[in-house]
């Protein structure tokens, strides 16, 4: 802990140039087929340092913030394995799941979305599900008149916020009261997919209509209606967004088109890299990948260069581990 706190004040030093000090301690992991593969972090081209087969196709992947465990989901099971043993130059051990959890139907497009206290998972007419960290079973959450589009993702005190896509926008519905609030969007002649997340209480959504991006924001604690942030991005396909802290404050938004930072205060940012996966490290790395190739942004770097890493894989869900502890 001592050793990452210092590197988290070297990198703040360093902030005026990006930074050259070495990233935490910790690993990439990325679904392919029946495999997670375990790559080192930083800018710097490198081989994986070795890999987990698990004897069925890896859906999606998750890690719950101060978690030992790497959630995995397969079409059939949503499985807990122990992280432990592993380095920057090896894979964790891979060890018998703690927990392995039937899920009487086919997840095989399925995702999971890591909750503060339970993690959600969501396999659309199978079922969706809460499973609480500390005594893990199938909690059904009731979907009854969704519409199989309907996007879940926990939110505020685990509370599941329901993002629908619409001829015109997207409807979101939030607890509050005695039932769901309802909010209605409209802006685009046709809402082909969303993509959301939280950052506290704040839940970005972000939608596209074939050839362009809208970014909307809304306070969960607020009582206002959802609000747009800004004006309509060159994006289209999009697959993933998230927010980036610290220099680069703002909302990283991927697609099958490129990528796009926006940030307030400040003009957008806009690349033709494409994005399908994406995460955000605590040592203010973005590591963004489509198909074999990894797009590492160093976040204390004000011009945001891009480094281009290459993978033998062409991954489906990505998390990043600590090791070394």
């Amino acid at each position: 802990m001592v050793k990452r706190i210092a590197l988290l004040l070297l990198l703040v030093l360093s902030a005026c140039s990006g930074t050259s000090e070495p990233p935490l301690d910790l690993l990439l992991a990325f679904a392919s087929g029946h495999q997670i593969v375990f790559y080192p972090p930083g800018k710097a081209d490198a081989a994986s340092v070795g890999d987990w087969e698990i004897g069925a196709d890896v859906v999606d992947l998750a890690r719950p913030a101060g978690s030992s465990l790497l959630w995995v989901l397969t079409p059939q099971q949503l499985r807990a394995y122990p992280i432990s043993g592993g380095d920057l130059a090896h894979a964790p051990v891979l060890q018998a799941p703690q927990l392995s959890l039937d899920l009487n139907g086919d997840c095989a497009s399925g995702r999971l979305r890591p909750g503060e206290n339970a993690l959600l998972v969501s396999c659309g007419q199978t079922g969706v599900w809460t499973v609480p960290y500390d005594a893990p079973r199938l909690q059904a959450l009731d979907t009854s008149g969704d519409d199989p589009s309907t996007l879940y993702l926990p939110g505020p005190d685990d509370q599941v916020a329901r993002l629908t896509p619409t001829l015109s926008g997207f409807r979101l519905q939030f607890p509050g009261g005695d039932g769901l609030q309802t909010f209605e969007i409209s802006s685009v002649s046709n809402a082909e997919n969303l993509v959301a997340a939280w950052r506290q209480n704040v839940l970005a959504v972000a939608m596209d209509d074939g050839s362009q991006s809208y970014l909307y924001t809304w306070d969960a604690g607020g009582g206002e209606d959802p609000k747009p942030l800004g004006g309509p991005l060159a994006l289209h396909g999009l697959r993933w967004i998230g927010y980036l802290g610290g220099a680069a404050e703002g909302w990283l938004l991927g697609s099958d088109s490129g990528y796009a930072l926006r940030r307030q205060h400040k003009s957008d940012l806009l690349r033709n890299t494409p994005v399908a996966l994406a995460t955000v490290t605590p040592d203010e790395y973005a590591y963004l990948a489509a198909d074999a190739k990894l797009t590492v942004l160093d976040l204390l770097d004000p011009q945001l260069q891009e480094h281009s890493r290459t993978l033998t894989l062409s991954p489906r869900a990505l998390v990043y581990l600590p090791v070394g502890e």
